[in-house]
């Protein structure tokens, strides 16, 4: 992959340097892409926006980002990202991004490093919050309804930090990263697979 973007700006990350790379053509729509500092921790950062996700170029890049990962052996923060609404809206769309979809949530489920999501306060929650969590190794969400938080009970407490301002996510993303790091790859595989729902074979 290559890079056209290094040490971009993008808070709370201090440094970053954003990939590119796609022999099919396109980019794919994402706030940022690639490599970010946190404090010395080094991560791959996909960050979304509403349009993420939506076309077959999205979804290649989001998969060269996990194989990069996996080679690195790098975590993976996602965030403001839909996966579950629009893998399920998305997936028998057409039969390109269909098998992008498929290639994405195969290497997402086997990655053996931890994945970490944030929904920051810009992300518009309406009624897919509970698809959006629990399948990761750890969420971080800032000002969820309040009607939601008994529902998100049934998500382990440690996995799951509920923070007031954008400006707790960082340390609770540190938390979380740090709680992974000591949990095995294979109980890391198997607790997604237990618990990563994405419903497309079930759609008509």
């Amino acid at each position: 992959m290559s890079s056209l973007n290094f040490n971009s700006e993008h808070p709370p990350f201090e440094k970053t340097i954003q990939l590119y790379g796609d022999r099919a053509g396109g980019q794919g729509i994402f706030e940022f892409a690639g490599f970010a500092d946190l404090k010395k921790v080094k991560v791959v950062l996909l960050k979304g926006n509403t349009e993420s996700l939506e076309q077959p170029a999205d979804w290649r890049r989001l998969l060269r980002l996990i194989t990069l990962a996996q080679r690195l052996k790098k975590p993976v923060v996602l965030w403001n990202l839909s996966l579950i609404r629009i893998a399920t809206t998305q997936h028998h769309a057409f039969l390109t991004l269909g098998t992008a979809i498929q290639n994405a949530k195969i290497h997402l489920l086997k990655l053996s490093q931890p994945i970490i999501t944030v929904f920051d306060g810009n992300y518009n929650w309406n009624d897919i919050i509970l698809k959006e969590l629990g399948w990761a190794d750890g969420c971080v969400i800032v000002k969820p309804d309040k009607e939601k938080l008994t529902a998100l009970s049934k998500l382990k407490s440690q996995n799951l930090k509920i923070v007031c301002e954008q400006a707790d996510i960082p340390q609770q993303l540190l938390n979380l990263l740090q709680e992974a790091s000591t949990i095995s790859s294979t109980e890391l595989i198997a607790n997604r697979l237990e618990s990563f729902h994405l419903p497309t074979e079930s759609q008509p």
